[in-house]
């Protein structure tokens, strides 16, 4: 198993891009522009496990968007998602499923992962869209999802701006909130239509990484539940 930072040390976080085709890897120089960011703990902590890297050996740009193309490479590796158990006759070819990925881009096996995961992803996706937080979200349950079964709490919880959730979302953002690797803000609201930055799909991912982390290690395993009674919105800690 991965060495894991634990909760303890870190209260959420995450895992995050390469803009180029290659290796995701820690820099032992550290970013020099996360001083300012809440996630700061989170992307050091990640760093050091060799699965973070900046947009360049110092810089993380922790208030630029999250694109599609960097979304969708990190949600892959931080489930640790691949093809090793599906036998192929031909080798798939990301032009094959998506309209704007192209067969030599630095993030296209990852989204040929994510496809054959059964990841719910577009067929006309652009890679270079920034993500919504409900995108991200979406997304992340199912990677999660697809790495176990976990126990949830049978729990709806109560979104106050739910409206502005796309329907098929809706589900999968009530077992995020329920898994705790997201959560409303003071007022009760998710924001669904917000662009995610790189410094809070940091905090997400790694709280999504902890999540299967803490459940393999306790050995909790089991179909999850649907959501049912109402409870009360959960505050952003």
């Amino acid at each position: 198993m991965k060495k894991r930072i634990t909760a303890a040390a870190i209260s959420a976080a995450v895992l995050f891009g390469a803009l180029s085709g290659q290796a995701l890897a820690a820099d032992d120089s550290g970013f020099t522009d996360i001083a300012g960011t809440s996630s700061r703990a989170q992307i050091e902590a990640l760093q050091e496990l060799g699965i973070v890297k900046g947009v360049s050996s110092s810089e993380f740009h922790p208030e630029e968007n999250l694109t599609g193309a960097q979304g969708i490479e990190l949600i892959v590796r931080t489930m640790q998602l691949s093809l090793a158990a599906i036998d192929f006759k031909q080798a798939p070819t990301a032009e094959g499923f998506f309209t704007h990925v192209k067969n030599d881009a630095w993030y296209a096996e990852s989204f040929v992962i994510a496809h054959y995961n059964g990841l719910d992803l577009p067929a006309d996706i652009d890679p270079n869209k920034p993500l919504t937080r409900e995108e991200f979200a979406y997304y992340l349950v199912q990677a999660l999802e697809k790495t176990g079964q976990y126990p949830l709490v049978k729990m709806y919880i109560n979104i106050q701006d739910e409206k502005d959730i796309t329907v098929d979302y809706q589900g999968t953002i009530q077992r995020a909130l329920l898994y705790k690797i997201v959560a409303l803000d003071a007022d009760g609201n998710f924001h669904p239509q917000q662009i995610v930055n790189r410094a809070e799909a940091a905090a997400i991912l790694f709280a999504a990484h902890e999540f299967v982390e803490t459940h393999k290690d306790n050995g909790e395993a089991g179909a999850p539940e649907e959501p049912a009674a109402s409870a009360p919105a959960t505050a952003l800690e």
